[in-house]
């Protein structure tokens, strides 16, 4: 991009420095093997796992269900090549020099089709490991077609070594046909010095569904940003997530939402828990198009401060041009509740325990929504 990248004084990053990208001087990352092994093991035993090293796709299954074909973008034609950096939104970013750069550098990266009809109970698993490569940048994109009446469940799965710095600039485009429905799970586990910017860019048909669920725990710098075009009338569109900010990591999302004709629907519920100097950010827009008459959309955001150095943004935006209309947004920020911590406490509950409890509470309400209980993962054998 001409323009580099983006700074303070542009709206749509004015609470995120770019800084240690600037300053991490990274290198495009190269073909490499190595013996990296999942911190975490998600309890899905038949799931097809495609592991996926600083941004190069590994050796793709050789076995899949009837209905799934996953290709290397590098092996697609031409019409699938134009349709993986097909990004344009009625909701584009004012400046995508981020996508921009995606596109420039994106010679990597995975194309997963669902065929009309197929009823996919197979999970997808993109196994992200990031930071094999010291200082190592890459910018895979990936394409997502799911065919009319089809389902599918994508999880990406993401890690890095702890003290490896790196930088994954990650681009997936998402096509959810007529009466078809795609749940994509995101479940950021590890690296403490991980930087992650990513990007989805979906479309949903008539009587879809795409139902996001984004679970950001560790990272140095986490940015986080949906474009939903609901397309089709009678299609709804989830986005739920929980970020939990500690140290001095930076966890950021933003989500545009666009409704664009009659008798769709949204729900939108995003959590921050912030602790140590950690700073959570959450921006999410919805703009309800003048046709998109009997839009129903409600957006929230709830946020936990537990120490006086973190610090959470929260800016909820709602852009109507239809009258007939059902909409709200709200956020709100706070600590623990003191009479619950003393109530617990005269309980014969410790300090440290009530402070547990309170927090695990809070952030229950967006565990449970999440498909098949993925956060339930138990170590993998290399850290028994």
């Amino acid at each position: 991009s001409t323009t580099g990248l983006p700074g303070k004084r542009d709206e749509e990053w004015r609470w995120t420095n770019l800084r240690p990208i600037n300053r991490g001087r990274f290198a495009l990352a190269v073909n490499k093997t190595t013996s990296i092994a999942p911190r975490y093991r998600l309890p899905l035993d038949n799931a097809i796992v495609i592991r996926i090293l600083d941004g190069q796709p590994q050796a793709l299954p050789e076995s899949l269900p009837d209905g799934v074909s996953i290709t290397a973008l590098a092996d697609a034609d031409e019409a699938t090549r134009q349709a993986a950096f097909n990004t344009a939104t009625p909701t584009d970013n004012p400046n995508d020099a981020l996508v921009n750069l995606n596109t420039v550098f994106a010679a990597q990266g995975l194309v997963i089709d669902i065929a009309a009809n197929a009823q996919i109970e197979q999970p997808i698993v993109l196994q992200w490991f990031d930071g094999a490569q010291e200082q190592s940048m890459s910018h895979p994109r990936v394409l997502v077609r799911v065919g009319q009446s089809a389902q599918v469940a994508l999880i990406d799965q993401v890690e890095a070594l702890d003290e490896t710095l790196c930088w994954r600039n990650t681009v997936m485009v998402a096509d959810v046909a007529d009466n078809a429905e795609l749940r994509h799970i995101t479940l950021a586990l590890a690296g403490n010095k991980r930087i992650s910017t990513d990007r989805s860019f979906v479309q949903v048909g008539r009587d879809a569904r795409y139902r996001s669920y984004n679970i950001q725990l560790e990272g140095q710098l986490s940015r986080r940003e949906y474009d939903v075009d609901i397309q089709g009338s009678g299609a709804h569109c989830d986005l739920i997530g929980l970020m939990m900010p500690t140290g001095k990591s930076v966890f950021d999302t933003h989500t545009r939402i666009h409704h664009a004709v009659p008798d769709t629907t949204s729900n939108e519920q995003y959590r921050s828990i912030a602790d140590d100097a950690g700073r959570g950010i959450f921006k999410g827009r919805i703009l309800v198009a003048r046709d998109a008459q009997r839009t129903d959309a409600f957006q929230a955001s709830d946020s936990l401060i537990l120490s006086d150095q973190a610090e959470i943004d929260a800016k909820p935006e709602l852009e109507i041009y239809a009258d007939d209309v059902k909409c709200s947004h709200g956020a709100t920020i706070g600590e623990l509740d003191k009479e619950a911590l003393f109530y617990l406490q005269s309980r014969g509950i410790s300090e440290n325990q009530a402070r547990g409890l309170l927090i695990a509470g809070f952030a229950q309400e967006i565990i449970d929504q999440i498909p098949d209980c993925l956060l339930y993962t138990s170590p993998s054998p290399r850290d028994r």
